[in-house]
């Protein structure tokens, strides 16, 4: 296995799994793993992972899903170098791609995917010491627009968007999916705990299919106790036996 002086290798979900990171960069949180569960999928087709990272999700859903024909597109070179290397030690067939999404149009055609899932920026602004969490977090380099445009482009008619962001931007991302034409379908909240206000939310989104109809699954709730990060038992659960 080629690791780096400045690389870790972390087993996960009971050495199902092993992710390469970088011990002081970008590292996949619990998001990863709640987008990945959330995902539900009940035919063969294409899938494509946009900012794929490490690599993580299509990971995951390989773990649910054998079947699927996986793609991942990454814009950092290091982590794109990570992701190729996860993929090959997990046993993953990834057709990889290094590209911004806001070029996505040079390497697919229209209408190519029957699902996507993604985990872009969260944050319009900010800075972080480091510049590939600040990538990874912060619209530097693509904003959601731009990742919303491009899974419209991207999906055929009734495909399906899995997507995760903070809580605080739900009404930007609600009016830019309906805009590309994206109808919300699913919806679950994400609380730290039970008496915290949201933080986050799961969507799910189809292409050019009616309005209406979006069910309001009930929400995840991260910790028992807070103070001293005690899981609840469902993320509990989901971290020790996922896919469920």
């Amino acid at each position: 296995m080629n690791l780096k002086p400045d690389e870790d290798i972390s087993p996960f979900i009971r050495g199902k799994i092993k992710i390469i990171q970088k011990k002081e960069g970008f590292r996949f949180g619990i998001d990863s793993l709640l987008l990945s569960d959330f995902t539900k999928i009940y035919s063969r087709g294409k899938i494509l992972d946009i900012g794929t990272g490490s690599g993580i999700i299509p990971i995951l859903l390989h773990l649910k899903y054998p079947n699927l024909e996986y793609y991942a597109v990454e814009i950092q070179e290091e982590l794109y170098d990570i992701a190729k290397r996860n993929f090959e030690i997990n046993n993953v067939d990834v057709k990889l791609f290094l590209e911004d999404v806001k070029n996505i149009k040079n390497i697919f055609k229209a209408e190519q995917f029957d699902y996507i899932i993604t985990n872009p920026p969260y944050y319009k602004s900010g800075k972080s010491k480091n510049i590939q969490i600040e990538i990874a977090k912060i619209e530097k380099k693509a904003t959601i627009k731009d990742f919303i445009e491009a899974s419209s482009y991207l999906l055929k008619n009734k495909g399906k968007l899995f997507m995760i962001n903070i809580a605080e931007r739900l009404p930007e991302i609600i009016f830019l999916l309906k805009k590309y034409r994206l109808e919300p379908k699913r919806l679950k909240f994400i609380h730290p705990s039970k008496d915290e206000k949201a933080t986050h939310f799961l969507v799910q989104a189809d292409k050019a299919t009616k309005e209406g109809g979006c069910i309001i699954e009930n929400p995840v709730i991260i910790y028992e106790n807070p103070k001293v990060k005690k899981y609840t038992e469902e993320v509990w659960n989901l971290l020790e036996n996922y896919p469920l």
